[in-house]
């Protein structure tokens, strides 16, 4: 039985309780088209059941204080605890939506959490964020756990809790609350450049005052987010981040943000909408999207892949490379410094391979240190004399 029929069945069950409660036959229409709604819904993934929760706590305020439960149960052919189960994921964990549409918590784990407290919200998703898959027994387990506790020892502070739990705690709270940054921070910036895209004329200086440091920020934050830190791969006591894959759409959404941070790297006013509209909308708005890749409505949504912990090959940015093409390399130097006591020096840089690997830190730490040695040249320089003491 398809949903429309099955719709129109519950449609007819559903008679006595219209008639029951007076409801009249425009509101009628529309909770029957609401019903099509609900009965047709997937219920498969994380976004399927907020919807639905929030469907249900939409239809509630449309019929008799306390009848909504009935109402599915007859229209819809739910069970009362579906409802209630719903409508308590929606009430409950909107506040988390994002962090756990990201991590693809399932509809039957949503509906576990939705009875857990804040703070066991929290400590769920903190586990869910550092394990493959989150399960229904997980979550058992934790709100159990979490409600022995209860009384026994006092509440810590997450900043003050150690091991790695406590990092697992933290590291939770900058997901949740960095991701929230970042989207009201690209909501933000594209609210300007609507505004101004309406216009006939864009004045560019006030748009670049209104967008330029939240652009910088949302960049930072984002790099925050997604970027790893790692030594550079000939100099091990340089830290830097490491950049996002190369021609990736969220290397785009991170080189666009930069560029918009900055008046100097900005399009000349004649190309200026032309950029704003085909590629500063369209990557910001793919950047904060509810769906993990936006496609047509009637086209599903792949599963975001999640590849196994791997080396991170440093690969470059062009972007940000600084450019310095008439100074003295510093081989060069060193070497004329070198020469001017007699003496020659290796400044050459062992080349690279597009299959060298940053190491890990486990590596980095078991590899021997390096001592520094004094250059040879340096032996060949005679102290000077001490200056005489003035008189």
């Amino acid at each position: 039985m398809n949903a429309i029929t099955k719709a129109a069945a519950s449609a007819h069950s559903a008679r006595p309780f219209y008639e029951e409660h007076d409801i009249s036959d425009e509101l009628k229409s529309v909770l029957e088209e609401e019903a099509k709604l609900l009965i047709g819904t997937r219920r498969r993934s994380t976004e399927d059941a907020f919807e639905e929760g929030e469907r249900l706590e939409r239809i509630a305020t449309l019929l008799p204080e306390g009848t909504l439960e009935k109402w599915a149960v007859e229209c819809c052919g739910y069970t009362a605890r579906h409802v209630r189960t719903k409508r308590a994921v929606y009430r409950n964990l909107q506040a988390h939506k994002g962090i756990l549409v990201a991590l693809a918590v399932g509809p039957t784990v949503l509906g576990k959490m939705s009875a857990a407290t804040p703070e066991q919200v929290e400590e769920i998703i903190g586990f869910a964020s550092t394990h493959d898959r989150l399960r229904v027994q997980d979550v058992t387990a934790i709100i159990a756990r979490s409600t022995s506790d209860m009384g026994e020892t006092p509440t810590i502070d997450p900043y003050d809790a150690g091991g790695l739990d406590g990092l697992k705690a933290i590291i939770a709270i900058k997901v949740r609350d960095g991701m929230k940054a970042f989207e009201a921070h690209i909501a933000e910036i594209l609210t300007h450049v609507a505004e101004a895209l309406e216009k006939k004329n864009i004045v560019k200086t006030k748009l670049v005052k209104e967008v330029a440091l939240t652009a910088r920020l949302a960049h930072q934050e984002l790099g925050s987010l997604a970027e790893f830190v790692a030594p550079h791969e000939t100099a091990a006591y340089v830290i830097h981040p490491t950049p996002l894959p190369a021609g990736s759409r969220w290397a785009a959404v991170s080189a666009s943000l930069y560029k918009m941070g900055s008046e100097t790297t900005w399009p000349d006013k004649t190309e200026l909408r032309t950029w704003l509209e085909t590629e500063v909308v369209p990557t910001l708005t793919w950047a904060t999207a509810k769906k993990s890749v936006p496609t047509d409505p009637d086209a599903p949504s792949p599963d975001v892949a999640v590849p196994e912990a791997a080396a991170v090959v440093a690969e470059t940015s062009r972007a940000f490379e600084p450019v310095a093409s008439a100074a003295r390399s510093i081989e060069n130097a060193v070497t004329s410094v070198a020469a001017a006591f007699g003496s020659d020096v290796d400044v050459s840089i062992p080349e690279t391979t597009p299959e060298d690997t940053i190491p890990t830190v486990t590596e980095t730490l078991a590899a021997p240190t390096k001592k520094l040695r004094r250059p040879t040249f340096m032996d060949a320089i005679t102290p000077a004399a001490p200056p005489a003491a003035a008189v």
